[in-house]
């Protein structure tokens, strides 16, 4: 079979790159499995695909940070470490664009499959996934490798730190489609598509879910 690039006109050109198991049950079955923050942050045996903070949008604080002392009862923050929140539920898939670096892109795997449209593909996951789940939203698209600012707020909801009874620092405009700009991440070029839900299966923050959408939506490739 000729092994060409496949994708709709006007669609961006994704990939995703994999184990020959994955990639055969993708292009004959449409199998996906959407896994969520926590799997990746603990349980993912794939080091090429663990992120020990998946899922939290968060900035380094090596700047020094002083509130006033008539309304905080933490005057400052400094030293090295980091400040964040962490993201709602949610599962994730994820893909890489023609950006991704050549070992990066091998560290994943031997076989590589395209996608001929993310808008299809998208909305594929989404009648699959809310036969298994409640749905709260969907996001997809290009990921954006950029430190999340903090602000301060006078609601205590998703608090980073509670720096007195009525004042609160926390991260501003929290993102699924933002990653930290640290190696190895940044040379992944990664795309993804993020299913919102009100609880994982089962309750289980580590449970994979498993979902089969049209084969159509994916053609095969080599590089």
């Amino acid at each position: 079979m000729d092994e060409y690039i496949k994708s709709n006109f006007e669609e961006p050109l994704l990939f995703r790159t994999c184990e020959k198991l994955v990639y055969d049950n993708a292009i004959n079955d449409g199998s996906l499995w959407l896994r969520s923050a926590h799997y990746y942050r603990s349980k993912e045996t794939d080091i090429a695909r663990r992120d020990g903070s998946e899922g939290v949008n968060f900035t380094p604080h090596t700047f020094p940070l002083k509130f006033n002392k008539k309304e905080c009862t933490i005057a400052s923050i400094e030293g090295d470490g980091s400040i964040g929140c962490e993201i709602i539920k949610c599962y994730i898939l994820s893909l890489h664009g023609t950006g991704i670096r050549s070992d990066v892109k091998r560290d994943f795997g031997d076989h590589t499959f395209g996608i001929k449209s993310l808008y299809k593909l998208s909305n594929d996951i989404l009648y699959q996934a809310q036969k298994q789940v409640d749905i709260i939203a969907h996001r997809y698209g290009q990921v954006a490798y950029q430190y999340t600012p903090l602000t301060l707020s006078k609601n205590p909801n998703s608090t980073a730190i509670a720096l007195s009874n009525s004042v609160f620092l926390k991260s501003q405009n929290t993102e699924i489609l933002r990653k930290a700009p640290v190696p190895p991440f940044i040379y992944q070029d990664e795309w993804r598509v993020a299913i919102f839900v009100k609880d994982y299966i089962d309750s289980d923050e580590q449970a994979i879910l498993k979902i089969n959408v049209d084969p159509e939506c994916f053609f095969g490739y080599s590089t």
